[in-house]
């Protein structure tokens, strides 16, 4: 245990030794299994020729990865994403988050150092001068969604500082950014000149390098609309650009995915949301707003499908320079077809722009909706992570999420996305036991008892870009109305952060938490939500030929415990294949029947005052017992 409560990021500690709550504080990722599932870009891709001005580079692609070969060299660490800056200029940018191109981080926890660089391509500036008026303009934002940069007590700071390659080949520092430590404000706009005559050369390049803690995402800038061009001035912050910004809104008024079927069981457009939208900046001068109209259209990917939920125009205002727009996704009613659907729903701004004009690639927003088999109130992607509190002692401790049906159906498993320690002082790289569980509503709250629970192994590392992973029930769970899916850990001091999405938070009374055995409400909504999904099947019912790995006997918890006289009693651990309860002489009072064999759900009625023991015996043959006390002796 010592060993291991060194290993945590400081946030989760102390988030352990605050008093007992019902919001989990979210922590920074200590690496991201999902990103090294894109290749690093290779040099080879630009070819060796230096690049001329002007340079312009706003980040709209790619989607998402590494920044293209083009402009930049490859193997910095920063990361092209529309998901963790706060109202960017522009859709796209590049952040230094921290952790390298393969998801993993540069040290350990309580080191500070440089982290993620962005380096331009050379430049060519052999025929300009000092006459030129060369500015290299940009817009930066300390800290992202995930939170504020942190000022380091430590004798190397927290910082963002922008470096000149001069034709000895010595990077030259041109300005620096001491991390505040105060809450993530709006990006802010900076033009260097490039004036100095040693700059004037073939192989000319500009660098920006961040520095912070190694080992978790924690110190994060964003950089945005890179300009480096002749004939400029420093109050050349301006542009004739009109630019989508922040993402698309979320097309689904509850969830982020669900099933076709539960989709098309619902009131027609139901599930679908009356305001979606997003944000656009207009970077002109002004003072007159600039006029435009703009399209928002859907289409199924799978084919058939396409349809239009906005169309309108109007003056977009320079001040303020980021303005909303608006419609509804109701106004494109899906098809209730009895298939799987992949939408793409697309914002596109007619700004008037020419076919070749540079700006026009960020005049387009898009967001991708799947109606597969499963619910999610996520995007796939994890800006944080959230970690239940680890005890030494207790019940196991579970997190669980609400989920209303539109028709009776049954639950076949939970997908997870599990974030290891695996920083330079982190864990041993062992597998970990999770215990997933369905639960049916009870006044408003899960049950007491789960309908079923499932232990697996999961296995450290994943594969190479695996971000989820898939914990099945022997055999699907039928459920109907209001009915709750979670995961849960056993009280032994093993933290397992799971994935946590800020760009999505879940609705009110969404997420629910044990608390001592004892369901809690969270208090407020969390920053987003964590990446658990309900994997269902149509009401089919489902055995799993390949169950998942079975934990070792130790898995085994009962809960509660002590029991109530008369009350019933969860089993939470690996599957059983029946079970029976002994009094303190080993004579058994209570077997449980043929037809609830192997159910976690025990309900042997009056049981008197006093201590027994609980016989479990699993599928292998071999049994194991756990203490149980009645009566609260």
């Amino acid at each position: 245990m010592t060993r291991l409560l060194r290993t945590l990021p400081a946030l989760l500690l102390l988030a352990l030794a605050a008093p007992a709550q019902s919001l989990l504080p979210a922590q920074p990722l200590p690496n991201d299994p999902g990103r090294a599932a894109a290749p690093a870009p290779r040099a080879a891709q630009r070819g060796t020729t230096a690049l001329g001005l002007p340079f312009f580079d706003d980040f709209t692609a790619p989607l998402e990865g590494a920044p293209k070969a083009q402009n930049w060299r490859p193997g910095g660490g920063a990361l092209v994403n529309n998901r963790l800056p706060v109202h960017p200029l522009s859709r796209g940018v590049a952040t230094l988050d921290g952790l390298k191109a393969n998801g993993q981080g540069y040290g350990n926890t309580s080191s500070f150092g440089a982290i993620d660089s962005l380096t331009s391509q050379p430049i060519d500036l052999s025929a300009y001068g000092p006459g030129n008026n060369l500015y290299l303009s940009f817009a930066w934002q300390e800290g992202s969604l995930a939170g504020p940069a942190q000022r380091s007590s430590g004798g190397t700071p927290v910082a963002l500082e922008l470096f000149f390659l001069d034709r000895d080949g010595r990077w030259v520092s041109q300005w620096r950014r001491l991390a505040s430590g105060q809450p993530v404000s709006g990006f802010r706009q900076l033009a260097v000149p490039v004036s100095d005559a040693r700059y004037f050369h073939a192989g000319f390049q500009f660098q920006l390098q961040a520095t912070g803690n190694l080992a978790i995402s924690r110190d994060a800038w964003s950089l945005d609309y890179f300009v480096l061009d002749a004939n400029r001035s420093a109050a050349d912050t301006t542009y004739a650009d009109l630019a989508t910004a922040q993402g698309l809104g979320n097309p689904l008024r509850r969830f982020t995915a669900l099933p076709w079927w539960q989709y098309n069981a619902a009131p027609p457009a139901d599930e679908l949301n009356p305001t979606l939208g997003a944000e656009v900046t207009n970077l002109n001068p002004g003072p007159i707003p600039t006029p435009i109209s703009w399209l928002g259209t859907v289409r199924d990917l799978s084919g058939g499908f396409q349809g239009t939920w906005l169309a309108g125009g109007g003056g977009i205002p320079t001040q303020p320079r980021q303005s909303p727009i608006e419609g509804s996704a109701r106004a494109a009613p899906l098809p209730t077809t009895a298939a799987p659907k992949h939408l793409r729903y697309t914002l596109a701004l007619n700004t008037r722009v020419g076919p070749g004009d540079r700006t026009l690639p960020n005049d387009t927003l898009r967001r991708d909706v799947v109606l597969n088999d499963y619910y999610a109130f996520d995007d796939g992607s994890a800006e944080s992570v959230l970690s239940l509190p680890a005890t030494s002692l207790g019940p196991f401790q579970y997190l669980a999420y609400a989920l209303d049906l539109n028709q009776p159906d049954q639950v076949r498993g939970v997908r997870l996305y599990p974030v290891f320690l695996n920083t330079a002082d982190g864990d041993n790289g062992a597998p970990r036991n999770v215990t997933v569980g369905v639960w049916a509503d009870e006044g408003g709250h899960p049950a007491a008892l789960p309908l079923t629970t499932r232990t697996a192994v999961l296995p450290n590392p994943l594969p190479a870009g695996q971000g989820f992973v898939d914990v099945l029930f022997g055999t699907s769970v039928p459920v109907s109305g209001r009915v709750y899916v979670g995961y849960g850990q056993a009280a032994r001091g093993q933290f397992l952060p799971y994935g946590l999405d800020l760009n999505n938070p879940p609705p009110a009374r969404t997420l629910w938490r044990t608390e001592q055995g004892a369901w809690l409400a969270f208090s407020s909504i969390p920053a987003g939500a964590p990446m658990v999904r309900a994997l269902l099947t149509n009401n089919q019912t489902v055995i799993t030929a390949a169950a998942p790995a079975a934990a070792a006997p130790a898995g085994f918890a009962l809960y509660p415990n002590p029991a109530p006289a008369g009350g019933g009693i969860a089993v939470a651990g690996p599957a059983f294949a029946r079970a029976s309860i002994l009094d303190a002489l080993g004579r058994p009072v209570w077997e449980q029947p043929a037809a609830e064999a192997g159910r976690p759900r025990l309900a042997p009625g009056a049981l008197a005052p006093g201590v027994y023991a609980v016989r479990l015996r699993l599928p292998d043959g071999r049994t194991v017992t756990r203490r149980l006390v009645v009566g609260g002796q």
